[in-house]
């Protein structure tokens, strides 16, 4: 087998063991949970992958005999998170692509990140299912030309419901120790576009008390 190919299949092997972490970044987990959680058999394959992603992305803790993994809000190495999210886009099939290109081509920068939230994030979706949508964009841009985009979606088949929110109040929500609609799109999501953007801000609301 080719070595590249090799790698590339152990390293989306290991990346899989991340998408816990991405779907309830708040969550502290066992390694015996994310072995659960992904159906992994081998507890040390698990335990070696946990351990190199520790020197980066996550941090481990002790707690009496057990360790615990978390996201390190203070990481500055995004390129794993990237391949975890792009993994979970590549799991999820049925997302309308197409209509989501319909708004995007409406948008006249790059600067923004766009999430699919609701059913189709969760793969849940029926045929008359409503696509949500979640845009975040930079405080100093104005919102109206991406709400516009959005009103494309209102025509289309899924129908496509869709908010536009600056970064400080996508933040807002995430650290505001109530359930929100922020809060959900972190739990429940498929980045499009925008991941690096979008890490930013979680990990700025995991250093000051974001939690479920």
């Amino acid at each position: 087998m080719d070595r590249t190919i090799q790698n590339t299949g152990q390293l989306k092997k290991e990346i899989a063991l991340l998408i816990p972490f991405i779907k309830e970044p708040w969550k502290d987990f066992t390694l015996s949970e994310i072995k659960t959680i992904t159906k992994n058999k081998s507890h040390h394959y698990v335990y070696e992958a946990l351990e190199k992603f520790s020197k980066s992305i996550l941090k481990k803790e002790m707690r009496g005999n057990t360790n615990i993994y978390k996201i390190n809000e203070n990481t500055k190495d995004l390129d794993n998170f990237t391949l975890a999210e792009i993994s979970l886009k590549e799991r999820n099939t049925q997302i309308p692509i197409k209509v989501i290109q319909q708004i995007q081509d409406k948008i006249k920068d790059s600067f923004y990140t766009l999430l699919v939230t609701g059913s189709y994030a969760k793969n849940k979706q029926t045929k008359s299912s409503d696509l949500d949508i979640a845009i975040i964009i930079s405080n100093q841009m104005n919102k109206k030309p991406y709400e516009i985009a959005l009103k494309e979606g209102e025509l289309t088949i899924p129908e496509v419901h869709g908010f536009v929110f600056t970064e400080d109040e996508f933040y807002e929500m995430l650290i505001n120790k109530e359930f929100n609609y922020g809060k959900e799109c972190a739990k429940n999501h498929i980045i499009i576009h925008g991941i690096t953007a979008y890490y930013k801000i979680l990990l700025r609301s995991l250093q000051n008390g974001f939690k479920s």
